[in-house]
């Protein structure tokens, strides 16, 4: 099997940038990784869906940020009931908030971020069709724009290239391969990159154990499972 090798970088590298404005060949190339694995003996499908956000610790609320994500996962049964489920997909979230000239508010904001996010998650299944699922996810920055009133502003506060997020979700099978789910998405680290105390934005907020920035996302799926559900 030939070698692939992924550069990961943050803007403004041009060439980054061109490439998550057109993420279709990335998420092409996620489409690969079930056929690879089934010669291990994993079932394994592909998703794709929409996406709900915010950011948790800036000055908008609202899941105002409409995204997607798409991608592949492989699954290991462990029992009737429970499975383990490895994924890798491309996901949008972000933040953004829209201007309100009837108000007087002339102001606009717009934060997307690109990220390539690897869940692992423990499901279990009850009622044969219903399903919990939970687990951590990491989160490799693929790259991010971030605009005021239409315009690129400065990066004062770098993104990191990798964090992490906890999932829980729930999922109802609509037929033996295919399945709706519903998740939350929550970010365990902050976005941004540490600052000094006295260089924080007052907008910040501790979660955990870090001060800083949040992603706070809803999405809802589709996925399609190769071999289907046993039990059905």
């Amino acid at each position: 099997m030939p070698n692939f090798v992924f550069r990961i970088s943050v803007f403004p590298n041009p060439n980054l940038m061109s490439f998550t404005k057109s993420p279709s060949l990335f998420i092409l190339l996620l489409f690969f990784l079930p056929g690879c694995l089934f010669s291990q003996q994993f079932d394994g499908g592909i998703l794709a869906g929409g996406a709900l956000s915010q950011v948790d610790g800036d000055n908008w609320v609202g899941f105002s940020k409409v995204g997607f994500l798409a991608g592949a996962f492989v699954n290991l049964e462990l029992s009737p009931n429970s499975s383990l489920q490895l994924e890798m997909e491309y996901i949008q979230k972000g933040s953004k908030k829209s201007s309100y000239y009837q108000e007087n508010d002339f102001h606009d904001y717009l934060l997307r971020i690109h990220y390539l996010e690897i869940p692992v998650l423990y499901q279990f299944t009850f009622l044969k069709r219903m399903q919990l699922e939970a687990g951590p996810a990491v989160d490799v920055l693929l790259g991010y724009q971030e605009q005021v009133d239409g315009q690129e502003v400065p990066n004062q506060y770098p993104l990191r290239a990798i964090t992490l997020s906890g999932i829980v979700g729930a999922s109802g099978y609509i037929t033996k391969h295919l399945k709706a789910t519903f998740r939350f998405n929550y970010s365990l680290l902050s976005i941004r990159q540490p600052q000094p105390y006295n260089s924080r934005p007052p907008a910040w907020r501790k979660i955990l154990f870090e001060v800083g920035q949040f992603n706070n996302v809803m999405t809802l799926s589709l996925s399609y499972q190769f071999k289907g559900r046993k039990n059905w």
